[in-house]
């Protein structure tokens, strides 16, 4: 670290700045709109972004987003750690680990109670092992292949409804609210949270389904994604979450195979952590576990001041009920 240099929080007009240092570090585009979704739109506040300069140069920047989590039912005020950058040519000087404490202060000042995220294997490094984060390795990954999908036997009677939807409404909160005693620790799946990370992001079309009793109770949903890249393409269960039914789980897993397979994709694969009701009727369903061939992602989680008795729970990565979709800036 240079005493020249200039630490200082995001100002109105850095955007433009940001996302040329994004390209130069990362090599990719991210646009002005998919920025802002991000940083300015989020349901549980904006970001909180630190920049360093040297002179009129952007050299670094660490940014947060609020994302607020439930711990064992108790609102848990978080933030979710994304867009790690610093420029190519100052590598190794210290930078990310003074924007990420200075951010932490800040996190801590306005009552944020821990940090969380999915870096990369450099990050994860400097987080694990500078700033305290408790790291957990790769994510766990559940796939399947779709090319020779077997006979399903028929359900029970009692078979749920499938409904493609466009936004998620009361319903969902609705649903939330009856199973989200089941998990300890979750970003809570409310309508308003679920609205904006997979109807309002700027750049994907998600599919969307619930599932109803016969009633015409929502008891479950999926969301999907296909994701393509230079050689395959794979199907996504990027979040999915269910009364504890099996039938409402199965036929939710199934309408994903089904929607897949539609479009000619071979393989299937989620990110399901723990021994929740999923995992069972996924492997129940062909699904097993796969080690991931990327070095990314990696989870971690760090606590601002003392971790209290619920905070215990956040050490265990079986505790957490993680998706794909809890990683917004990548899914």
């Amino acid at each position: 670290m240079k005493d020249s240099w200039l630490c200082r929080d995001y100002e109105s007009g850095d955007e433009y700045q940001i996302l040329s240092l994004y390209k130069q570090v990362t090599g990719g585009e991210m646009s002005l709109d998919f920025w802002k979704w991000k940083f300015e739109r989020g349901p549980f506040g904006k970001g909180i972004i630190k920049l360093m300069f040297d002179g009129d140069k952007l050299i670094g920047h660490y940014s947060v987003i609020p994302m607020n989590i439930e711990i064992q039912s108790w609102p848990v005020r978080a933030v979710f750690s994304l867009n790690t950058l610093t420029h190519p040519d100052y590598q190794g000087q210290g930078i990310f680990t003074c924007l990420a404490r200075e951010t932490y202060k800040e996190c801590q000042h306005l009552g944020f109670r821990l940090v969380y995220g999915f870096p990369n294997g450099n990050a994860y490094h400097g987080l694990t092992k500078r700033l305290g984060w408790q790291g957990f390795g790769k994510m766990n990954l559940l796939h399947k292949g779709l090319q020779e999908e077997a006979y399903r036997p028929q359900l029970s009677k009692h078979v749920h409804k499938i409904y493609q939807i466009e936004r998620f409404g009361e319903d969902i909160n609705t649903l939330w609210h009856e199973v989200e005693g089941e998990y300890n620790v979750i970003v809570p799946r409310s309508k308003e949270f679920l609205n904006w990370r997979y109807v309002e992001h700027p750049q994907v079309n998600y599919p969307k389904y619930v599932t109803r009793d016969n009633s015409g109770k929502t008891v479950g949903y999926i969301v999907l994604k296909t994701f393509r890249a230079e050689n395959e393409t794979i199907g996504h269960i990027v979040d999915i979450l269910s009364m504890n039914d099996e039938d409402a789980i199965r036929g939710l897993i199934r309408t994903a195979s089904d929607y897949f397979l539609d479009k000619g994709i071979g393989n299937i694969s989620c990110w399901m952590q723990g021994n929740y009701s999923c995992v069972d009727v996924m492997k129940a369903e062909g699904f097993i576990r796969k080690e991931q061939t990327t070095p990314y992602p990696y989870f971690g989680v760090g606590a601002f001041g003392q971790v209290d008795k619920l905070g215990g729970n956040i050490k265990s990565s079986a505790n957490w009920y993680l998706t794909m979709g809890d990683d917004c800036d990548v899914f």
